[in-house]
């Protein structure tokens, strides 16, 4: 998958790829009218797991890993962060956390722990889903 990202960058740079899989589905993590979808790593606190979808890192992604421009894919479908929080990779990296928003207008201010995605199409996910994100680092 990774490779087809290579295309976006010259020589000079490269993508940078870590994957995740769903672990756990909270009962209220998946309502249709909510453009949003909670990430948390397996420390989430009972109280938030049921409004979360839990993931598991195959590997901490670096510090300051999720920028303007990276990609996730769910399922196979790409997304774009268009706007990001400014503490969303410190939680991302300390909590596996970010909250991802699907439906937002281009006024919005990205709340700090959080992204606004596009497409603005809340993907569907189930237990054993893949989740990538792709960056990349200039050399």
């Amino acid at each position: 998958m990774a490779a087809m990202f290579k295309n976006y960058f010259s020589k000079d740079n490269e993508s940078r790829v870590v994957k995740s899989k769903v672990i756990e589905i909270g009962e209220l993590s998946t309502f249709d009218d909510e453009p949003v979808i909670i990430l948390f790593n397996d420390t989430a606190p009972i109280g938030l797991r049921e409004v979360c979808i839990i993931h598991e890192f195959e590997e901490t992604p670096p510090k300051d890993f999720l920028k303007k421009g990276s990609k996730m894919i769910f399922n196979g479908k790409e997304y774009t962060i268009e706007k990001i929080g400014h503490v969303a990779n410190e939680t991302f990296y300390d909590l596996g956390h970010i909250s991802l928003y699907f439906d937002y207008d281009e006024v919005s201010e990205v709340l700090p722990g959080s992204a606004f995605l596009s497409p603005k199409e809340k993907p569907i996910l189930k237990e054993g889903d893949n989740i990538e994100f792709i960056t990349w680092q200039f050399f």
